[in-house]
């Protein structure tokens, strides 16, 4: 059996889930082979997927989202050296959890990036969501080398308060420390730099942003994009994916350096899930919110699709569904709210539960 879930946000992670689900398999009537492999889909969770796949993982000095210096974990196998934009300064590594959406950045990103090709490594992943900042990738460039001043020729803080302030840009050193280096940016989300459903109409209030700051941060994402078409000739406000994590692929589309791929098939892909799903008989695969969204490119999406072209019997745990889940070719469900009742609380008593949804999958299994 493969037990391949996604995180059960703001609960579990997703080695977590499959560390629960395995104790209670083999709680059960005979005796199951499993296999875990979490999942992920470029946002947190990544790393910890590709590192229970094989991945080694590294430290490497880089910088929280208000730029206080720290060391990250990064996952590398061969050439390849993957980071995760969460483990460095996504919201979760905001000191004592207080948002500061004008004044966090990526700029930690690009200090690891710069650690990791300097180790060696030339073919890089970068998984991005769960950020804490919108300064539309300015940090990230300005830690490769990129030159971004202001109208009086000063460097620019790489954030997104002084995203309006930049006058020009200047790549050319960032180009010259990612030469000969294969990026990969791995991330689910398609949405545009600028706009209703960019980096900060859509997603900057989840970040702390109020109403007139997200107008600002608006503003200076339409400053950044006419600064980047000025150097590069490259019109970045409505490319695919451009929004994603407060704007931190824009440099990258700007410069034409990047490719820029599904999160979740490529870590299915990079962890060898895919194999894992054709050798097993079973397949077990979540998340903490199994909704529409679900069924539009998300991991427990990519497992089933891979499960079913394998005509493997996929079962699906989650915190919960939806009314308008997609549950075609899922053979069996299991939900932890189901699974509570009326006694108990599906998020604080989620472990045990997840122990219990284990052994009724072995006893159907036996």
């Amino acid at each position: 059996m493969l037990l391949a879930p996604d995180k059960f946000k703001g609960c579990l992670a997703a080695t977590e889930v499959c560390a629960e689900l395995r104790t209670g398999l083999l709680n059960g009537p005979s005796a199951v082979d499993v296999v875990l492999r979490p999942m992920g889909d470029g946002g947190d969770g990544t790393l910890d997927a590709v590192l229970a796949a094989g991945f080694d993982t590294a430290a490497v000095a880089a910088a929280g989202p208000l730029a206080q210096p720290r060391s990250a974990r990064i996952g590398i196998r061969g050439a390849t050296a993957l980071i995760e934009l969460a483990e460095i300064c996504g919201l979760a590594r905001l000191p004592d959890g207080h948002l500061r959406p004008m004044l966090a950045s990526t700029y930690g990103v690009g200090l690891a990036m710069r650690a990791v090709i300097d180790r060696g490594f030339r073919d890089l992943v970068v998984g991005i969501g769960g950020s804490a900042s919108t300064d539309g990738g300015m940090g990230v460039a300005a830690a490769l080398g990129a030159r971004i001043l202001d109208r009086n020729g000063r460097a620019v803080r790489p954030c997104g308060e002084d995203l309006s302030a930049v006058t020009t840009v200047d790549f050319e050193p960032m180009l010259a420390v990612l030469d000969g280096v294969r990026l990969i940016v791995a991330t689910d989300v398609d949405s545009p730099l600028t706009g209703q459903s960019g980096a900060a109409r859509l997603f900057a209030r989840q970040k702390g942003a109020t109403a007139a700051q997200i107008a600002a941060l608006e503003a200076g994402l339409e400053n950044w994009a006419a600064r980047l078409y000025d150097v590069a000739g490259a019109d970045v406000r409505r490319m695919p994916s451009a929004g994603a994590a407060g704007g931190f692929l824009a440099p990258f589309l700007a410069t034409d350096i990047v490719r820029v791929v599904s999160g979740a098939q490529f870590v299915l892909e990079l962890t060898g899930t895919g194999r894992a799903i054709t050798d097993a008989d079973v397949v077990v695969t979540g998340e903490g919110s199994w909704d529409a969204q679900t069924s539009a490119g998300k991991a427990p999406q990519a497992v089933l699709k891979a499960g079913r072209a394998a005509r493997k019997s996929v079962i699906a745990v989650a915190g919960s569904f939806s009314d308008d889940a997609d549950l075609t070719g899922i053979s069996a469900c299991y939900s932890l709210t189901e699974q509570a009742g009326n006694d108990r609380d599906p998020f604080g008593d989620a472990r045990l539960l997840l122990r219990e949804i284990g052994s009724r999958i072995a006893e159907v299994l036996d």
